[in-house]
């Protein structure tokens, strides 16, 4: 793929990682559970580990990230947001890259949000100097499997579609 493309493809990504993170927030969560959420944005991450390059999914997320922050939750939340994006990132370009004959998008997708919840519980408790909120973390991985099954269907049927349509592939 020529490289003005792949920019335009990755802009594409961040504008609706972005738009959608947005978005989630005005859904409301019918779990009165601080901190749940859809994690809808990730719908555009999973779409950059399969057809782009690592650097390329850590930028979508890092925007993403600083831009819903400042947006929705304040800077305060950036911390929050960045440690959970980047390192469920991380996982999931590993899972998906390494094995990915074991995991499917959906599995991927669930591990994202279980490393997001639990990067996020580790940096309120270092930030708020308190062990107890790890006491949260059950209840915020229970969620997480939820989300990341719905999140992760959505991926997948969406991966599928941008396949068969032939975004990303080179035009000859």
């Amino acid at each position: 793929m020529n490289k003005n493309r792949k920019y335009a493809l990755i802009i594409i990504l961040v504008t609706n990682a972005i738009l959608i993170s947005f978005l989630e927030s005005f859904i409301p969560i019918p779990v009165p559970i601080p901190g749940v959420k859809l994690g809808l944005g990730n719908i555009i991450t999973m779409i950059g580990i399969v057809f782009l390059g690592f650097k390329d999914i850590l930028f979508i997320v890092i925007v993403r990230s600083f831009v819903v922050a400042i947006l929705t939750r304040g800077v305060m939340m950036l911390a929050f947001s960045l440690t959970g994006g980047i390192l469920s990132a991380i996982v999931m370009w590993l899972l998906y890259k390494k094995l990915s004959k074991l995991f499917s998008i959906k599995g991927i997708s669930i591990a994202g949000a279980i490393v997001h919840s639990t990067a996020q519980i580790v940096v309120a408790s270092m930030i708020l100097g308190q062990v107890v909120v790890m006491f949260y973390l059950p209840i915020l991985l229970i969620s997480s499997v939820i989300t990341g099954l719905i999140t992760g269907s959505i991926a997948e049927i969406t991966v599928n579609e941008v396949e068969k349509k032939g975004v990303f592939k080179d035009e000859k």
